[in-house]
């Protein structure tokens, strides 16, 4: 969901190797290789319950055995060339494929344009002699700029679609009120009304956490946390995150 906070995530686990991606194919050949050879031994063991054969001895039958183990030898080890050579291609492919993937991510600058302004493409009349005529507003204007090299597609941001392209240097801003703000009641074809049990807020109304979703170049789905901090009394979204949508 858009408006769903990631939870803190666990440290990924080690890279996979090679033994412990293709373990099980080792273990079941080398497996029936011994099971083949038990096998052979015990049918021939002593006197045993099989004849050598027509003008064959035992000693044809361990000459045999010598050459089978050759065999099962050769076959082990260009099994696991053939699997190396597939596990190592896989990772490189892996490697290039998560490289470009954070190559054309979006490096978005986010930022508090003003707060409690009033809504844009708006026009209200007011008596200065009249001080209850002025206008009360409780929102949040937020400019965000596109500063990467790539841009992103099928923009959506505190549930709402917003933009079917945002490109390289270009600058968007969005009016966000929760729903218990005048301006939420006046302009709602105006602003993005959001709720207060979806998204946490401040005592000033500014919420303290936003998605932005979006498809980067590649098709893929991902979104973006930006989490509300202060630093000696400015304010200021800062990038969480980037995760799967």
């Amino acid at each position: 969901m858009a408006n769903c906070k990631p939870k803190e995530k666990k440290n990924a686990k080690n890279g996979t190797s090679f033994i412990r991606e293709y373990k099980w194919w080792i273990i079941i050949l080398v497996g029936i290789l011994v099971v083949a050879y038990v096998l052979i031994y015990v049918c021939f063991h002593g006197s045993g319950f099989l004849p050598a054969g027509a003008e064959l001895e035992k000693r044809d039958w361990l000459a045999f055995l010598g050459a089978y183990l050759s065999f099962a030898g050769t076959l082990i080890i260009s099994l696991i060339a053939i699997l190396q050579s597939r596990f190592y291609a896989d990772r490189d492919r892996k490697r290039i494929k998560a490289e470009r993937k954070k190559t054309v991510q979006p490096i978005l600058s986010v930022n508090i344009a003003s707060i409690d302004s009033q809504i844009a493409g708006t026009a209200e009349a007011f008596n200065p002699g009249k001080p209850d005529s002025i206008p009360r507003h409780k929102n949040v204007t937020i400019e965000i700029e596109n500063a990467g090299q790539y841009p992103i597609c099928n923009v959506i941001i505190f549930d709402k679609y917003l933009w079917q392209m945002l490109k390289p240097n270009e600058k968007k801003q969005i009016q966000v009120a929760y729903s218990d703000s005048p301006d939420a009641q006046r302009w709602k074809k105006h602003i993005i009304e959001v709720l207060e049990t979806e998204y946490e807020r401040t005592e000033s109304g500014i919420p303290k956490w936003f998605n932005i979703n979006y498809d980067d170049v590649d098709g893929n789905e991902l979104f973006q946390t930006y989490e509300l901090k202060d630093f000696d009394g400015t304010l200021y979204y800062s990038l969480e995150g980037t995760h799967e949508a």
